[in-house]
C-alpha cells in the first residue's frame, strides 16, 4: 500500500513540474476597438515559441489560425500580422484581405486608399478599399485615380479597378485626356505602340482609330514620363 502511495505521489508530483516549468501561455489582447481577440498558442515546447491566432472577442470563433509570430499591429482602420514568410492584412472583422513579403497603405489624390502587396517571383497585388476587390498580381503595378497600370514580362497593359483586362502586351502606353466641355469630365484615351504601330483605344479598351508615327507625334512629343514605370506616359494633348 505504501509503495502504491508512492508511485502515485511520484506521479503527481512529476506531473506538477511539469507543468509548474512550462512555458507561461501570453495573455490575449485586444485589437483596435475591441471586436477582435489577439491569442497565443504553444507550438514548440523545446524552443517555447508561441503563434498567435485571431478570435472574435465576444463569441470567442476563431477567425485567422494561430500563424502570426506576434500580435497583429494596427495598420490605419486595418491590421498587419506577420508570419514565418509573409504579411497578413485583415480588417476588423477578421476577413483576410491580402496578403504577401511586404505589404503597405496608400491613398490616391482625392484620399481613397488602397493596399498594395508584394512577393518577389509572384508580383505585385492591390486591394481596393472602394469595392473589396484584388487586382493583380502583375510584375509591376501603377495607381492611378481611373485605371490601375502594369507591366508583364517586359510589355504594359491597363487594369481595371474589377481586375479585368483593358489593354495588354503593349510597348508603350500614352494617357491622353479628350476634349471636354465646361464642368464635364474629360474622357480617357490610351495611345499605345504595338509590333504593329500605334492606335487609340477608348477607356473601355476599345479601338478608336490607327495612327502613323508622325500623327502619333502629336500625343507623344513633350509627354510626361511618371518615372514609375518605364513606357507609361501622360499626354495633355486632346484628342
Amino acid at each position: 500500500m505504501k509503495k502504491m502511495f508512492f508511485i502515485i505521489a511520484t506521479v503527481m508530483m512529476v506531473a506538477f513540474l511539469a507543468t509548474s516549468c512550462g512555458p507561461k501561455t501570453p495573455e490575449p489582447i485586444l485589437l483596435g476597438n475591441g471586436d477582435l481577440t489577439a491569442y497565443a498558442t504553444l507550438q514548440d515546447d523545446v524552443s517555447q515559441t508561441f503563434f498567435w491566432g485571431v478570435r472574435e472577442t465576444k463569441s470567442g470563433i476563431a477567425k485567422i489560425k494561430c500563424v502570426f509570430t506576434a500580435p497583429p499591429k494596427a495598420l490605419e482602420e486595418y491590421f498587419i500580422g506577420n508570419t514565418p514568410n509573409k504579411k497578413i492584412v485583415f480588417d476588423n472583422t477578421g476577413k483576410i484581405l491580402i496578403s504577401g513579403t511586404y505589404c503597405t497603405i496608400d491613398k490616391l489624390v482625392g484620399g481613397e486608399k488602397f493596399i498594395v502587396s508584394r512577393t518577389e517571383g509572384e508580383g505585385e497585388k492591390v486591394y481596393i478599399t472602394a469595392n473589396g476587390k484584388t487586382v493583380g498580381p502583375k510584375e509591376k503595378l501603377f495607381i492611378s485615380a481611373e485605371q490601375i497600370y502594369y507591366q508583364q514580362n517586359g510589355k504594359l497593359g491597363v487594369l481595371s479597378y474589377d481586375n479585368k483586362e483593358i489593354l495588354q502586351n503593349m510597348e508603350e502606353i500614352y494617357i491622353v485626356k479628350g476634349k471636354t466641355k465646361k464642368d464635364e469630365k474629360a474622357p480617357t484615351y490610351y495611345l499605345c505602340k504595338e509590333d504593329s504601330g500605334f492606335k487609340l483605344y477608348d477607356a473601355e479598351g476599345k479601338l478608336v482609330r490607327k495612327m502613323s508615327k508622325v500623327q502619333a507625334s502629336k500625343y507623344t512629343k513633350g509627354a510626361l514620363d511618371y518615372n514609375t514605370m518605364k513606357g507609361l506616359y501622360s499626354s495633355k494633348v486632346a484628342y
